[in-house]
């Protein structure tokens, strides 16, 4: 099959998903954009075999994974700091592009591990592009003074769009919690989470988010046992809202609108879209900017946002 056949194929499977949508109820959404994703997932991979390109740094990539295990190795085997830890890693779909963002961010993150007083063994994660270590840590003041450091490390680890976020549950002791930490470094340039935005019956614009968005999908539920915190809108017309709190919502617009939740350490975010986006490929964002296809349907225009940029911790 030739690139100009299956480009046509994959845009007409884009616009059927989007009618089924448009004309089912909400309750079909999810396996919507299950669809949307498997079938941008055989596009990529279809673009990737027709350029020639090489999937697989077997070699390279035993390397680099035998390197991310020996700092993990060597940083919680320190006695002095850590009773114990287990540690579980899977890296068979990292390409060299995201090694090299890894063995960066480890450093960064690592350092902020030291901050917390941990009593008893860690449980450390490394699968899909996120790091998740996991333990009881005792508060003992030094997580409210390092509150500035932490802000530092978040941010820069932000500007490599690289998303710190925490968990932080009491336990039945007192002065003792339970503490994830996640390093979310699964961003990828050639995902876009998409979100389509009708300002009017003529008008609407397609906007990219980054992939990351479908891992911090939230009920409404969760939203609101979170308490009062910063919460974004997003209308349908672009039109950016504040709360401290979550606005009143009915069940259809609960059901019908995307909430996000970035659990922050000091200030966690949720964010609201007017509707639930689909993650597509890069390449179907590339096809809305062909000339072709703007003389054709002039209403609909798609931009990316770097959300990354615009977190205001």
């Amino acid at each position: 099959m030739s690139e100009k056949h299956y480009q046509t194929d994959f845009e007409k499977g884009l616009n059927t998903l989007e009618d089924i949508q448009m004309l089912s109820e909400f309750t079909v959404s999810p396996l919507v954009s299950h669809a949307y994703f498997y079938l941008s997932e055989m596009k990529r991979k279809a673009d990737a075999m027709s350029t020639g390109q090489v999937s697989h740094f077997d070699q390279v990539g035993k390397v680099l994974d035998e390197k991310l295990s020996s700092i993990i190795e060597d940083f919680f085997g320190n006695k002095g700091k850590f009773k114990d830890f287990t540690f579980y890693k899977n890296t068979q779909k990292i390409d060299l592009k995201k090694w090299n963002l890894i063995l960066e961010s480890i450093p960064e993150i690592l350092s902020l591990v030291t901050l917390f007083n941990y009593h008893g063994s860690v449980d450390v994660r490394f699968d899909d592009g996120r790091l998740l270590v996991s333990g009881l840590i005792l508060e003992d003041g030094n997580l409210e003074r390092s509150r500035k450091l932490i802000y530092v490390i978040t941010r820069k680890l932000l500007r490599n769009k690289v998303l710190l976020t925490f968990n932080l549950e009491k336990t039945a002791r007192a002065g003792l919690f339970k503490l994830d930490l996640k390093a979310d470094l699964s961003h990828d340039d050639s995902l876009v989470y998409r979100v389509n935005f009708k300002i009017n019956k003529t008008e609407q614009y397609m906007v990219g988010f980054s992939n990351i968005f479908t891992q911090y999908r939230a009920q409404i539920e969760d939203v609101k046992a979170v308490g009062e915190h910063n919460i974004v809108e997003i209308g349908s017309d672009l039109a950016v809202k504040h709360y401290m709190g979550l606005p009143e919502l009915t069940r259809i617009e609960s059901a019908n609108k995307e909430i996000l939740h970035f659990p922050f350490l000091f200030r966690p975010l949720s964010i609201i879209l007017p509707m639930k986006g689909n993650l597509v490929t890069e390449a179907f964002s590339r096809s809305l900017d062909d000339e072709n296809k703007r003389k054709q349907d002039v209403s609909k225009y798609f931009r990316t946002i770097d959300f990354f940029a615009l977190f205001n911790l």
